[in-house]
């Protein structure tokens, strides 16, 4: 099934949309709070939690091609429609529920820093942290929730087109880090509702159609 062009292009764009919405999430957090807690505990939490995420990734999808092609779609499809309802109720959340997206982050970013507030020692600023393991444990933290919950979706999209599916992760990480590199400001003006209904779609679609290969592999 790999060489089907419906699924090289499922593959990539599940991928490109998994690592764009979880991912941005980081970026905007570490962006935002490597004034307080410097560039060393924030990009170390970025790559200890990135690498964590990767292996993730490689575990979960060698599960996957270990397992019979008839329950790779099941599994697969299960879990792009679990996904795809967890995107979906974002939309409705930030299109309907007139919730922000905006104050979501900015309520993030206070807890961040509030966790490493409790390890500055007395009389001592949060500008000055210095660099160490526990001071990056906060931006590892979210690091990792993102990141996991990217490489189960890419872990089931690889399945199917591992060389796509890395190919979207990397477009959609190039992506990430331009944008942020400007300023993470236009991540945050981008409609979170949009991009929540688009992966919902996305991955509701996918889902749908590995679901019915299965179905019609039962046949």
């Amino acid at each position: 099934m790999s060489d089907i062009p419906v699924v090289i292009v499922g593959s990539f764009l599940i991928a490109f949309k998994a690592v764009l919405l979880e991912g941005s999430e980081v970026a905007i957090l570490s962006v935002a709070t490597v004034t307080q807690l410097g560039k060393k505990n924030v990009l170390a939490g970025v790559l200890i939690g990135s690498l964590v995420s990767i292996f993730t990734f490689l575990a979960v999808r060698q599960v996957f091609v270990l397992l019979p092609d008839l329950l790779i779609d099941f599994i697969t499809s299960a879990v792009l429609l679990y996904f795809s309802s967890r995107f979906l109720r974002g939309f409705v959340r930030y299109y309907f529920g007139k919730k922000s997206f905006r104050d979501k982050m900015s309520k993030m970013e206070n807890e961040v820093v509030a966790k490493e507030l409790k390890n500055v020692p007395a009389g001592e600023s949060l500008g000055a942290m210095p660099f160490s393991f526990l001071n990056a444990l906060p931006v590892l933290t979210i690091t990792l929730t993102e990141g996991f919950e990217a490489s189960l979706v890419l872990a089931a999209a690889g399945t199917f087109n591992f060389e796509w599916t890395i190919i979207g992760a990397l477009v959609s990480i190039a992506l990430l880090i331009s944008v942020s590199a400007v300023s993470y400001q236009y991540l945050l003006r981008v409609p979170r509702w949009l991009l929540d209904l688009i992966a919902g779609v996305v991955l509701l679609s996918f889902g749908l159609f590995f679901l019915g290969s299965g179905v019609l592999s039962l046949s």
